[in-house]
């Protein structure tokens, strides 16, 4: 027979039950993490979708150092005079997956490459904690030569 919520009474909850309850409110409390020992930089063509890509990844790595650019010509010259650790591009873009740049970024030395699909990427959405822990896990890898994709 249930019980009537109204008649619930908190000494009642049995200490299995309080524990799990216990838990889920303490993993539902977001993890602070400093990335500002980050360096990433961002290559998309499309405007919209590179500025929507820049304030999730901004506001979901906190601290971290970012750097959008437009054009292949425009990410091979950060990758040439500056020091980055992670390069993020979109491999949905035609010929992104075969440039330069994505060769020389996959070569160069401690870093990560991180292929996400820029097109769905709303801040909105990404504020779900389930879809910020996977696409944060991305960017917590150890920097290792090594190419991830989302």
């Amino acid at each position: 027979m249930a019980k009537n919520i109204e008649d619930f009474d908190d000494e009642e909850m049995d200490e299995s039950a309080e524990a799990l309850f216990d838990e889920e409110s303490e993993g539902s409390a977001p993890v602070v993490r400093d990335y500002s020992d980050r360096r990433i930089l961002v290559w998309e063509e499309d405007d919209g979708r590179r500025e929507a890509c820049l304030e999730v990844l901004t506001d979901l790595l906190v601290g971290a150092t970012f750097k959008a650019v437009k054009t292949e010509a425009e990410a091979q010259e950060q990758l040439e005079n500056d020091d980055w650790d992670t390069f993020v591009v979109d491999f949905y873009t035609d010929g992104v997956s075969s440039s330069e740049f994505v060769k020389n970024a996959n070569n160069y030395p401690g870093s990560i490459l991180v292929a996400i699909n820029m097109a769905p990427l709303t801040l909105p959405e990404e504020r779900d904690p389930s879809r910020t822990e996977l696409l944060r896990r991305l960017f917590d890898v150890e920097r290792a030569n090594t190419q991830i994709h989302a």
